[in-house]
């Protein structure tokens, strides 16, 4: 299918009406602002005319250059508008678009957005019910409130890299999980936002900082620490959790015990060793926490035997939770991935036929309506200024100053 290009809030969102401008770039801003659009909102990307979100580029796209996999995989359903907000003129349409919006995602480092002339203060004056949505790196009034940050720094920061790295081959390892955790947290203080504004008609001024976010995210972690003084290391979950993974003929296999005995006493018979069940350093759960390595170096070579199949039959006939460890090609293949329509397929007027995520959340049994491919560099700058008010004239002129972006290789339909 075609994914629809045109500039409605879709109708079937529960947040239908809700006008969001985001400003922000990467992950964090940019995946609070996805979710929001996934479910309704109108949510107006600004871009600066000349590169855009640094993301468009971060490795490169297909059939058009500024279409990276990286910038599509968060701006699904939004609208791109390009300003350039070190002119006048542009800032005076930022103004403008936000005296009608309910909500601003901006993730600039600390005073920035006040030196444009386009902080809190200055738009709520105009606009009482604004909501403000800073995400930040560190605590804006905080020690650090100058320094960078990315994914890596929130993970360090907050106990996370710790428990992931192998202290003696210490590496990064895996997806960012600090900016998506911070964009859970800026969604959800929206959500409550709106929901507040829809009964007093007041806005707020939201803070968000990636560290926080980051500790927020492993709370047992800290708990652990704060209650009992255990400092949590890389394997110190697994052990509790009863969690491994095991090196089968042909795989990867993730096995999960948790707190059941039962399910210990089956795996132990599944691998046709019952007597371990009864070993002293493995018959409780507390014992086999404390000789957690031992009991992992006394299965593995039971399990490189034979395949993850052979086990994954055995362990679900005894309800023991199990499941294979896929790599991402394999993902999409999966049974239950492909009966949840989970992606969706759809032909790009430019960049060819894609495949696009749907929110992972059903409402009534669906997940929305037809999806807005990630918008092209500016795609809907004049569309969305003539919504807003602005003449042709007024948007040549704004073309003319260098205010927005040259017009848009796609035009929305």
């Amino acid at each position: 299918m075609t994914a629809p290009q045109d500039n409605a809030p879709r109708a079937e969102g529960p947040l239908h009406g809700v006008r969001i401008l985001e400003i922000a770039q990467y992950i964090a801003g940019p995946f609070a602002g996805q979710q929001l659009a996934d479910y309704g909102a109108q949510v107006i990307k600004i871009e600066r005319p000349d590169h855009g979100d640094p993301f468009r580029v971060y490795a490169g796209g297909r059939n058009i250059e500024d279409y990276g996999f990286n910038f599509r995989a968060y701006n699904r359903n939004k609208l791109s508008v390009t300003l350039d907000l070190q002119k006048p003129s542009a800032r005076d349409v930022f103004k403008r678009l936000a005296q009608q919006a309910d909500v601003i995602i901006e993730n600039f480092r600390p005073g920035v957005m006040d030196r444009l002339g386009l902080g809190y203060t200055t738009l709520q004056s105009t606009n009482p019910g604004l909501i403000f949505c800073s995400i930040t790196g560190f605590s804006p009034d905080g020690p650090y409130s100058g320094r960078p940050a990315f994914d890596t720094v929130g993970q360090a920061l907050s106990g996370m890299m710790h428990m992931f790295t192998d202290p003696d081959k210490p590496r990064v390892r895996g997806p960012t999980i600090a900016d998506q955790a911070t964009a859970l947290q800026a969604c959800s203080a929206i959500l409550s936002a709106l929901y507040a504004k829809s009964r007093t008609g007041k806005g707020a001024r939201l803070e968000i900082s990636m560290l926080d976010a980051s500790i927020s995210f492993v709370p047992d972690a800290h708990c652990a620490y704060t209650d009992t003084g255990v400092d949590v290391s890389s394997e110190t979950r697994a052990a509790v959790s009863q969690a491994l993974v095991m090196r089968c003929s042909d795989g990867l296999l993730a096995i999960h015990l948790g707190g059941v005995e039962k399910a210990w006493r089956s795996l132990a018979e599944v691998i046709g060793q019952p007597e371990l069940a009864d070993d002293a350093r493995f018959r409780e759960r507390g014992e086999r926490s404390r000789n957690w390595n031992v009991l992992l170096d006394v299965l593995a070579p039971i399990f490189a035997r034979k395949s993850r199949y052979h086990w994954q039959e055995r362990l679900n006939e005894r309800d023991v939770t199990c499941a294979p460890v896929l790599t991402v090609s394999e993902v999409g293949r999966d049974a239950d991935v492909r009966h949840s329509g989970l992606f969706q397929q759809f032909e790009h007027p430019e960049a060819g036929p894609m495949a696009m995520l749907r929110r992972a959340a059903r409402i009534d049994g669906s997940r929305g309506p037809d999806q807005l491919a990630p918008p092209l560099l500016g795609e809907h700058t004049d569309s969305v200024l003539r919504e807003y008010g602005y003449s042709d004239a007024n948007i040549d002129a704004l073309r003319s100053a260098g205010a927005i972006g040259p017009r848009a290789r796609v035009t929305a339909t």
